[in-house]
């Protein structure tokens, strides 16, 4: 089943080594996951980690 077209989004293209595209290729196939999935829950992940968003106080407007 594929997933849904996600609306908000743009290709990116990027290089990696050549020991983690064959790691990602055979995780995607045994796994049935889509690499972009994985890649996209990966930086997530990671980017949670290292650079969480601040969430910033709003005020309501009346």
């Amino acid at each position: 089943m594929a997933r849904p077209k996600v609306k908000d989004a743009e290709a990116r293209s990027f290089r990696i080594r050549k020991d983690l595209g064959i790691r990602l290729d055979e995780y995607s196939d045994w796994s049935h996951i889509p690499k972009t999935v994985v890649v996209e829950l990966a930086l997530e992940e990671y980017l949670n980690k290292v650079a969480p968003v601040k969430k910033t106080a709003t005020k309501n407007k009346l």
